[in-house]
């Protein structure tokens, strides 16, 4: 797999990769208009999230859809800002994380689809915050590290099903697209990665989301323990208002937290919630 250019482009631009950032940059064309054929099933705009050198961002500018890309690395911000000049392409150099809502609202009013390469370490706060900014971007496009793609679209029953799946389970449909080997970037990481699908459905408040994130939280706490031991002091009547709250939403308190369907944890939270 052909990995120079990346390599060159670094050197030219007398950058180097930053492990800080997590950056690995993706080599491969093909599996860069393959994940951005998938992007463009959706409508644009496009928020990309951390465009590194372009991989994707070029296919999209190629293709004259409004992009914003947000980049935390200022160097990579500055080349990026000076390639897609003049095009449909708006480089934005921040932290995605430290976007607050209201900026995004603004930029995208109607609504977009999001893509990116994310950097492993970040792959789980990102996620959340796009849980959090679902009504402004119901379709993404992401390529995370394999086990965590396998974890995201996991179903109950095994090791993988954790609070990430179980929140994408109620809120979303999440789906693994395809696997990208290691050799396909710069430098190589030492795992593979994937490319899932994001697809947010239903009308949920922020208050049964909240409720839903309070008792996925508190049943995993202790997931090698039975339900009935989760801690729960943000209940007054404890454990046993916790049992009740479980037997309300046809859930056994003699389970445990990876065995218990999404359907059902939205009922808890539901019975939690009041709703």
């Amino acid at each position: 797999m052909a990995t120079d250019s990346p390599r060159r482009t670094l050197a030219a631009l007398g950058l180097s990769p930053r492990k800080s950032l997590g950056q690995n940059f993706l080599a491969d064309p093909n599996v860069a208009r393959k994940i951005v054929g998938l992007a463009q099933k959706y409508p644009p705009p496009y928020l990309e999230i951390g465009p590194g050198l372009g991989a994707l961002t070029s296919c999209l500018a190629e293709a004259g859809a409004p992009v914003v890309a947000v980049e935390v690395d200022r160097g990579l911000a500055t080349y990026l800002r000076n390639r897609f000049s003049g095009g449909s392409v708006e480089i934005v150099e921040a932290d995605f994380l430290n976007v607050p809502a209201k900026e995004w609202r603004r930029r995208f009013p109607e609504g977009g689809t999001v893509l990116g390469n994310l950097p492993y370490s970040l792959s789980s706060p990102i996620v959340l915050r796009l849980i959090e900014l679902r009504d402004r971007f119901p379709r993404t496009i992401l390529m995370l590290q394999r086990e965590v793609v396998d974890r995201l679209c996991a179903g109950p029953g095994g090791k993988e099903y954790g609070i990430l799946s179980v929140y994408l389970g109620v809120l979303a449909e999440a789906r693994k697209e395809f696997v990208v080997r290691r050799a396909c970037f710069y430098p190589a990481p030492d795992v593979d990665s994937a490319v899932m699908s994001v697809r947010f459905a239903g009308e949920y408040s922020e208050a049964l989301v909240a409720a839903l994130r309070t008792v996925v939280r508190a049943a995993f706490a202790h997931r090698r323990k039975t339900l009935r031991n989760a801690p729960v002091p943000f209940l007054p009547g404890g454990a046993g208002q916790w049992c009740e709250l479980l037997l309300a939403a046809g859930i056994d308190p003699a389970g445990r937290a990876e065995e218990v369907l999404p359907a059902a944890y939205l009922a808890l939270a539901r019975a939690f919630a009041g709703m």
